[in-house]
């Protein structure tokens, strides 16, 4: 009895955890809207194209993150010389799934941007300097085991599916390096797309999954691997 109780406990709270997670994505889909004068009949036909479902109260969380990703294609935002803080941020946690690091927080950012460029804190990083960082991340990631995209493999598949993008090509990247670590110490008895596909519930097609659910895969591999090799983990 007290089992069932627990069972429905977690239930609950999982099923409210994923209800405030679409409200924040609709949220999300309809600024992004506005900001690029899409009206609501407008958006309707968009997300039926690339869907199948004209209203977001139906779409599941990878869907309304794929719809998410449709209407951010290409926005900068009013913010978007600063993306490369986001961008090293992004490389940065990559490095702490993959249990480089162990401290990944804006601290540690800052003091390996420090000793990078000179710049006393990541905040003050301008996209020039950002450049050598990024880089230097993503160096440090290769030889981690991150093999990075072909640029004409990733235009070839942005060309077939409306969906895909570098920042989709990135996470598979990391994805597949953390990966490729659990099945190699044998802790993943399926590939690790099929083990993703069954445990967040995504489509068969890995190469329509949205970043929200490539972030989400990225996290779930990334607690794996941390736990098997005796790391500690944040959430």
């Amino acid at each position: 009895m007290a089992e069932t109780r627990r069972s429905v406990s977690i239930s609950g709270r999982r099923s409210g955890k994923t209800e405030y997670g679409r409200t924040r994505l609709i949220i999300a889909i309809r600024a992004a809207c506005k900001r690029q004068a899409i009206d609501d009949d407008m958006r309707k036909s968009i997300q039926g194209d690339l869907v199948g479902k004209a209203s977001m109260s139906d779409m599941s969380i990878g869907e309304l993150g794929r719809l998410l990703d449709h209407f951010n294609k290409g926005w900068k935002g009013p913010m978007g010389h600063r993306a490369h803080i986001g961008k090293i941020k992004a490389l940065w946690w990559s490095l702490y799934w993959l249990g480089a690091i162990n401290e990944p927080d804006d601290r540690a950012i800052s003091a390996f941007v420090e000793r990078q460029t000179g710049v006393s804190a990541l905040k003050f990083l301008d996209h020039r300097k950002a450049a050598k960082v990024i880089e230097g991340l993503k160096g440090w990631l290769e030889r981690v085991g991150v093999n990075w995209p072909d640029p004409d493999q990733v235009a070839d598949l942005a060309e077939r599916s409306p969906v895909y993008s570098d920042q989709h090509a990135d996470r598979h990247a990391i994805l597949g390096a953390i990966g490729a670590k659990l099945q190699a110490a044998g802790a993943l008895r399926h590939h690790y797309l099929a083990y993703l596909e069954s445990a967040l519930n995504l489509c068969a097609n890995h190469h329509v999954w949205s970043t929200a659910e490539l972030d989400a895969g990225i996290r779930l591999l990334g607690r794996k691997l941390r736990r098997l090799e005796g790391k500690e983990v944040l959430d």
